[in-house]
């Protein structure tokens, strides 16, 4: 573990990326000498200065690269996937990071990362939506980029003069390269804080508690009557510091529009579909709960899925991390339902345990729903890992206390290229939280994951290439085999970033007395401009580039016949600023014993990133035909056209957005909205 000692100034460095790193000799240089994607020292030097006044952490980063820079980003705080908390510009454009831990490894994390044109992202393990005002400054130059950074101390939770844990990271888009700062060789994330350095910073200039914040939005609405009708409303969400990292938080009269969001696909599936939480009530805690391990998990399971529960009219919540524990607990009160969590969590100094316990209530009309999960985790650091869960619902619905429980435990082996992992469970048939998500009850068996990946030279036409397989196998109450899955993909990596990869397996699911296949695991994919990074936790893992162009085919028995999956789609530049993405999908599902199910899905979407702070979009959509049986839910049935248009701006205190209709809905929603939130107090997601 390496250590360093920030140095004060009286006066801020120049910013100016294009100014020399002689203008910052005051702060040491600090070097990035390992690739942890590749497990080699770095072929590319970086380089990072560091300075503090008291109030900001100032830092420069000097790239050195030999291969072109991307830097397709322009606007702030666009989300494009990537960041290692949540999302960011890292895997669509090269990019470099600092991650602070000011408590310590087990404490909130803070990221804040720029690509080198300047365009910005930043996220908190304590708020999902984290999105304070900072400043980043970006300067392409003909041997690589510099980027510098002035982080504000005031949205750190639980900063302090003394010892932090931080790490500096650069990642090169076109090899995958993942370069950082402290290390150990059997490194497999550069975000890992167990193998982040010591920075000692002397001097911190804020107050002891952090400001309280509020949001406070106004809406208007003009709608036709099959909308709702016209109208506008007003409501805030505030949050009320207790320490410098507990607070207390809620929501009166809110709103949730989001209608930036866009999760409607046809992709054939029987599971329930799995939305994002993006309720500014629900994400300030949200890393909380559900803080437990799951390998191998074919169905996603948890006993907390908030985007189960109904918007409340109003919300109190909790949230506070004290040493190595964390709690957290909110109350969301609705229409004739309360909802309600807590959670408990610890980590050990060393990272190497964690523990958590969650409880969640629903209590709605002719239903009280209680739901208790603890799990434990173990790992040692380097290559190995174990977790155990159980969990139990009582209530209404459980009417027999044995078939209201959730057992699940596994562990496994992963290094740079090689990962093993396995685990058992055993689920209740009324196992099936009120507000929790659990997409196949009443099985019981085992799952099996292995990958292995060879990295080449990035200056040999193949980059990497890796094999992948699973296997599962569930009992149910009745009729034996209730769930089989087995899966087999091969992947390369080549240069220009092409990706191709390989699929077979099957998949079957038991519908009364039937096992019935749903299979979708035959066929390719092709992507030109694809991401460049293998992770073998979930391999593959690839970010896609501002403007990839992929084709996709999946092929299997489904139901009683055969589907066949086309995607495409592809994005290409529209000037300096602008995007323009097509897409045509199609899914044939050809039956023997009823009409064929076929069904088109079309849209052409056009985004313009005015400039850092500001962004317009327009999106048409459309949906023809009928799903393929079984499914689970979520698809249109016959004709579903979709158009929507949204403008955003953000001020250093206030957001506005402009919008027609809604891209969440099948249909457009005949309304245009417009939103103004004033931030008083603390930033956004602070």
């Amino acid at each position: 573990m390496l250590s360093f000692l920030v140095p004060v100034v009286q006066t801020a460095p120049p910013l100016d990326p294009s100014r020399p790193a002689t203008t910052w000799s005051g702060s040491p240089t600090i070097a990035l000498g390992w690739n942890v994607a590749h497990a080699q020292a770095a072929s590319e030097p970086t380089s990072v200065h560091v300075a503090t006044d008291g109030n900001f952490l100032y830092v420069r980063f000097d790239a050195t690269q030999r291969e072109p820079v991307t830097a397709a980003q322009h606007s702030d705080d666009l989300v494009a996937g990537g960041s290692n908390i949540n999302g960011g510009i890292a895997w669509s454009d090269d990019a470099v990071w600092v991650d602070l831990w000011p408590t310590g490894p087990g404490g909130f994390q803070y990221q804040f990362e720029c690509n080198p044109k300047g365009a910005h992202n930043e996220a908190s393990s304590e708020n999902s939506a984290f999105a304070p005002q900072w400043e980043s400054h970006g300067a392409v130059t003909t041997g690589g980029y510099t980027v510098t950074m002035a982080i504000p101390f005031a949205v750190v939770h639980g900063a302090h003069p003394g010892t932090w844990r931080a790490q500096f990271v650069r990642y090169i888009r076109s090899t995958g390269a993942l370069i950082v700062w402290s290390y150990d060789p059997s490194q497999t994330n550069p975000d890992d804080a167990a193998r982040a350095g010591d920075v000692d910073v002397p001097t911190v200039a804020r107050a002891p508690i952090p400001r309280p914040r509020a949001g406070i939005y106004g809406l208007g609405a003009l709608a036709s009557r099959s909308a709702g009708g016209s109208t506008s409303r007003v409501g805030a969400d505030f949050s009320i510091p207790v320490t410098q990292t507990a607070a207390f938080f809620g929501t009166l009269h809110p709103d949730y529009s989001n209608v930036e969001l866009d999760q409607q696909s046809i992709s054939p599936t029987v599971y329930q579909r799995i939305f994002s939480e993006v309720r500014p009530f629900f994400t300030q805690a949200s890393a909380y709960y559900n803080d437990f391990n799951c390998d191998v998990c074919n169905g996603f399971r948890t006993t907390l899925y908030t985007p189960a529960i109904p918007t409340p009219s109003q919300g109190y919540a909790f949230e506070g991390r004290q040493g190595d524990f964390g709690l957290a607990g909110f109350d969301a009160i609705g229409d004739a339902r309360t909802d309600a969590a807590a959670a408990l969590n610890y980590t050990s100094p060393d990272t190497h345990w964690s523990a958590a316990f969650q409880h969640v209530t629903a209590d709605i009309p002719g239903i009280v729903d209680d739901t208790n999960q603890a799990g434990v985790n173990w790992y040692n650091g380097k290559f190995l890992s174990f977790y155990a869960n159980y969990a139990k619902e009582t209530g209404t619905q459980v009417s027999d206390p044995g078939q209201g429980t959730w057992l699940d435990a596994g562990g496994g082996f992963v290094d740079q290229h090689f990962a093993l992992f396995g685990s058992v469970r055993d689920v209740g048939s009324q196992f099936n939280p009120v507000d929790g998500f659990d997409s196949h009850p009443g099985i019981a068996g085992y799952a099996l994951y292995s990958a292995r990946v060879w990295t080449f030279s990035p200056q040999d036409f193949f980059v990497s290439a890796g094999v992948s397989g699973n296997v599962d196998r569930y009992q149910g109450p009745t009729f034996g085999q209730a769930q089989s899955d087995n899966g087999m993909l091969l992947d390369v990596l080549a240069k220009d970033t092409i990706d191709l990869q390989l699929y077979t397996g099957s998949d079957y699911w038991r519908f009364g007395s039937v096992l019935t296949p749903i299979s979708q695991n035959g066929g390719f994919s092709v992507t030109y401009h694809s991401g460049m990074q293998n992770n073998l936790n979930n391999f593959p893992t690839h970010g896609a580039s501002a403007t990839p162009t992929s084709i996709q085919y999946f092929t299997g028995r489904y139901g009683d016949g055969r589907l066949d999956t086309w995607f495409r789609s592809s994005t290409v530049r529209a000037g300096d600023r602008g995007f323009l993405t097509f897409t045509v999908d199609n899914t044939a599902q050809w039956l023997t014993h009823a009409p064929d199910n076929v069904q088109w899905f079309d849209s052409v979407a056009y985004a313009y990133q005015v400039n850092a702070r500001s962004s317009f979009a327009i999106g048409l959509r459309r949906v023809v035909g009928m799903p393929p049986q079984p499914n689970g839910g979520g698809n249109c049935e016959g004709t579903c056209s979709n158009i929507s248009i949204a403008y955003h701006l953000r001020t250093d205190r206030e957001e506005f957005y402009l919008a027609y209709g809604d891209p969440n809905t099948l249909v457009t929603v005949p309304q245009a909205i417009f939103k103004v939130i004033f931030y008083v107090g603390s930033q956004k997601g602070t």
